[in-house]
């Protein structure tokens, strides 16, 4: 950490900052290429990242309270799930409402304590389909809108975009929780 008086201390719960929105003029073909890269390289390093992590180091937090690196896998895994379902739905159902679920309920069941390597056989399947969609997809069916019951309408670009940076957000967490 450097000593200027203008640089924050960083937060743990957002080590790469907050959701960024999507500018008007980044919704263009270029963009999804770019994201379809970035989420290829993020899971890549997760996969990176998990080999040959010792149980100690799988049961780290990257601060008090936090989920455990494990916890954290099988969550980013759980999530890009369910984006992809979420991103196909909103390409095939008109005003299709997204289904919320408890992310520290979900990591409280016990397929959470499965293998690390589970979970990056999962995000990486996963992965493949979301980078053929992102791939394949007419870039004007991604002005469709989706209701979040929390967060409200928003378009699949953004819903792209807030799973782009949720690879990366987590994989971050887990990099501070082996530091």
């Amino acid at each position: 950490m450097t000593d200027l008086p203008d640089v924050q201390p960083l937060d743990p719960r957002y080590p790469i900052g907050p959701l960024p929105q999507l500018p008007d003029d980044a919704r263009v073909p270029a963009t999804l290429e770019q994201m379809s890269v970035k989420m290829r390289a993020a899971v890549g390093a997760w996969q990176e990242l998990l080999s040959d992590q010792s149980e100690t180091d799988l049961a780290r937090t990257y601060r008090p309270g936090s989920w455990t690196l494990r916890q954290l896998a099988h969550h980013t895994a759980d999530a890009h799930l369910h984006g992809l379902h979420r991103l196909r739905m909103g390409l095939t159902i008109p005003d299709y409402m997204i289904q919320p679920f408890d992310q520290d309920a979900a990591v409280a069941l016990p397929d959470y304590t499965l293998p690390v390597e589970d979970a990056m056989t999962l995000m990486e399947v996963i992965n493949t389909r979301w980078v053929a969609l992102l791939q394949g997809v007419d870039p004007a069916t991604l002005n469709r809108q989706v209701m979040h019951p929390a967060e409200g309408p928003h378009d699949l670009w953004q819903l792209i975009n807030k799973h782009d940076w949720h690879l990366r957000h987590h994989l971050a967490q887990a990099h501070l929780a082996l530091e």
